[in-house]
Order: structure tokens, then sequence, then C-alpha cells
């Protein structure tokens, strides 16, 4: 140590000085090791809570390794509280099956009471809870709140019975479904379907139904299918799980969506239990996928059955009017049948008289025809001109064969033949003799 000519101190003099000053001060507090202080900080939490405190939050950055962690938080607007919370495995157990029988379990975005034991944990220096009871009623009363206003806003906007005003096809055989392409719901609807042996057209359109995309996955797939043009109705099908796998179906996106859709949406989410705010606003609900497959199954038989009743009903108007036809027409038969009768009988009278006429008009007529047929035979016997020139007449032709009728058109020197009964003669003119005038001589 280097000391100093003046006053031969060493450089740490001073120091030592105030250091013993002070000692004297410092036995009078207790100084803790890190541990201690832990000790005696939880042993103090302890005192003051006892073994345990009931609080309230909702889980974030859940984890589940092996036992529990996550974050418990309280956000009011901007100011935000976080307390790290554990639950060891054999306790998780317990709690498990006690938040199964109210149909939960844990997830991010779940707002639970938890009690716990708080504890500063000497190995890390981290103040957290660690968790031994759940309270599921305050969790389910959460989700009620929740929906309670969601269907508030709704009602409020005028979308909670929007789709319901949405009137059903009476023959909805083109169906298009939201669901997740793979799942037990998706195959259920499908041979519920296949089974009914009618003739369904079915779109299916793939969809996220839980997690942190399944809200925007849904809404895109209805809006798709809405906006075809060659479906009747649309089905929103989910299976079973807890309430936390079905929160999806609580949001007020969703229930939008369907309010929004210009066809009818049915719905088949969960269990016969659930009823989720999407069921709600949906055109009808139903308790299962398969129920909801079923309900559009029914209507279009109902309508094959009553329009095979209507061609029914028709059928038996039809025969039993045909049936008073025939009677009125035999009965009316029966009225003029014996008038029918006797026009008849006339009838064939007179057929008979006719026919006898018939008969006997012929030969008359041929008798009179005959006769006169006879009497102009005679008269044409009579014109012969064999028997004219039996009675001394004769005809003279000239040199080209025609009868000689006038006179005057002969010339002297014409040649000319003449037929006699017995025979004929040829001649020349010579003189030509008219009435009242002479021609000439040859």
């Amino acid at each position: 140590m280097k000391v100093s000519p003046a006053n031969n101190k060493t450089l740490f003099d001073g120091v030592d000085e105030v250091t013993q000053a002070d000692a004297t001060s410092d036995n009078a507090e207790q100084t803790y090791s890190v541990r201690e202080l832990i000790d005696e900080i939880n042993q103090t939490v302890k005192q003051r809570f006892g073994r345990g405190v009931w609080l309230h939050g909702e889980i974030q950055e859940l984890r589940i390794p092996k036992h529990v962690y996550f974050t418990l938080v309280d956000q009011d607007g901007d100011s935000k509280a976080v307390l790290s919370a554990s639950i060891w495995q054999g306790v998780y157990a317990q709690l498990r099956t006690k938040l199964a029988a109210s149909g939960l379990q844990l997830s991010d975005g779940l707002k639970v009471r938890v009690y716990g034991e708080p504890d500063l944990f000497a190995g890390n220096g981290r103040f957290s809870i660690k968790i031994s009871k759940i309270d599921p009623r305050f969790t389910l009363g959460d989700l009620i709140a929740q929906r309670e206003e969601i269907i508030r806003q709704l009602k409020l906007k005028g979308l909670y019975d929007a789709n319901r005003k949405v009137e059903l096809p009476v023959v909805p055989l083109r169906v298009g479904i939201v669901t997740s392409i793979g799942s037990a719901a998706h195959a259920d609807v499908l041979k519920t379907f296949k089974d009914s042996r009618l003739g369904f057209s079915i779109f299916v359109r793939d969809a996220r139904v839980q997690g942190e995309d399944a809200i925007a996955s849904i809404v895109s797939a209805l809006q798709t299918l809405d906006s075809r043009k060659d479906l009747d109705v649309l089905m929103l099908v989910r299976g079973g799980g807890s309430k936390n796998d079905l929160m999806a179906f609580d949001s007020a996106q969703i229930a939008t969506a369907i309010a929004n859709c210009r066809l009818p949406v049915l719905t088949g989410i969960g269990h016969e239990t659930d009823l989720s705010v999407a069921d709600e606003v949906a055109n009808q609900s139903h308790k299962t996928p398969t129920a909801c497959a079923t309900a559009i199954i029914e209507r279009v038989r109902e309508f094959i059955e009553n329009t095979e009743e209507s061609w029914d009903a028709i059928a038996t108007f039809a025969m039993r009017e045909l049936d008073v036809s025939s009677s009125r027409l035999v009965e009316t038969a029966n009225k003029i049948g014996g008038k029918v009768l006797d026009a008849l009988a006339g009838a064939s009278k007179r057929l008979a008289m006719t026919t006898q006429r018939i008969k006997h008009r012929p030969a008359e007529v041929l008798r009179l025809e005959k006769s006169s047929l006879n009497a102009f035979a005679d008269r044409l016997r009579l014109l012969d001109p064999v028997n004219t020139m039996a009675r001394g007449w004769s005809i003279t032709r000239n040199a080209s064969g025609k009868v000689v009728r006038d006179a005057s058109k002969l010339k002297i020197g014409d040649k000319l033949v003449t037929t006699f009964a017995n025979g004929s003669a040829q001649s020349a003119v010579e003189e030509i003799l008219t009435k009242g005038k002479q021609n000439g001589k040859k």
C-alpha cells in the first residue's frame, strides 16, 4: 500500500473510518440472503392470504408441455396487468375432468376464475400463482354474457332474424355445405344424402371450424357459396366438441355473414345441448349435422308425397266424375230409348217399301225404254237409204264422192255416179235445168 509522506496515512484510511462509523448502526438491522428474503416474502403472503386466493383474468400464452403454464391477464383499456400461473400435472388431471363436465377446456382467450397460492419462486425469482381450483360457472357465465351482448347488437342492427325471413325453397335439391372436409360431420352428412336416394347436387366448401382461423375461414366459405347461382340452400355443420371448440360459432362475424346471406342457411353444430349464436340467427337450426341433412331430405320427400297425393286425388275425382257421367248417360239413353226404337221401326218400314219399289221399277223402266227404242228403230228403218231407194229413190255423187244435193253446183261435163237399190250408173252432165232457168246443153 502506498503511504503518504505528509501524514503517513494510507489512501483507504478515511474509508475505514467511515465503515467503522456505520458498523454500529448496521448491527441494528437484519441482513437477508436472497433465499431468506424470498422465504420471508412467501411467509408474509401466506399470512396475508392464507393458503390461497381467488382471482380472475384471461388466459394467454397457454403451454402444456407436462405441467400447465400460462399468463393470467387483466386488461382494462390500455392498462394491462399480468401474472404468471401454473398448474401441476396431477392437479390438472382433476381440473380437466371437472372442466370437461361443463363442456370446457383451457385455451387462450378463455376467461377464468381460479384459486391458487401466490408464490415467489426462488429458482428464478418469478412471482406466480400455483392454481389448485377453477370455477367453471364463472367461465360459462362470461361466455353467456358475451353471447347476450352479441345478440343484442345483432338485434339493434336488424340482423338477428334477417335470414329467417329468407324463404326456404319447396324442393331444395342443390345444397351448399360449409364444413371441414374429411371430418366426421362431413362424412355423416354426405352419407345421409346418399342414403336418401334422391337427386341431390352437393357442393362442399372446406373451412376451419375451430381455432384462431376458424372465424375468417367460415365467413369466407359462406360468402363464396352464397354468391353461386346454382344453389338452393346452405348448410353450416360441425361435429361435437367442447365449448371452447365451438366458440367461433358465437362470434359476431359469423352471425353477420349468415344474416347477410341471400340463401337460407341451416345449421347443425355440436351436440344436442349446444346452442350457438350462429344457430340463433340461422334460417333453421338442428341439433347435429345429420339432423340438418335429414331436415332437407324430409322437405323434398314431403313435396314428393304431396305431389303424389295430389295426383291420386285428381285420379279419384276423374273416376268419380266418369262414373257419374256414365250413370247419367245410361239414364238418358233409357229415357230416349223408346223414341229411338220407334223411329228405327218406322225407318225400317219405309226402307222395306223403298226396297220393293227399287226391285220392280227397273223392269218397268226397261219395258218403257224398249218400246221407245222399237219406235225409233222403225223410224230409222224408214230413213235407211236402202229402203228409200227400194221405193224408187237414188243417190247421185260427183267425181269426188260427195252427194250432189244442188243442181246449180254442177257444171257441164261433170262426171256423176248414181246409186240405185240394185246397182249404180255413171253419167256426164249435158244439160243443167233448175227451177225457172236453163243453163245450156252439150
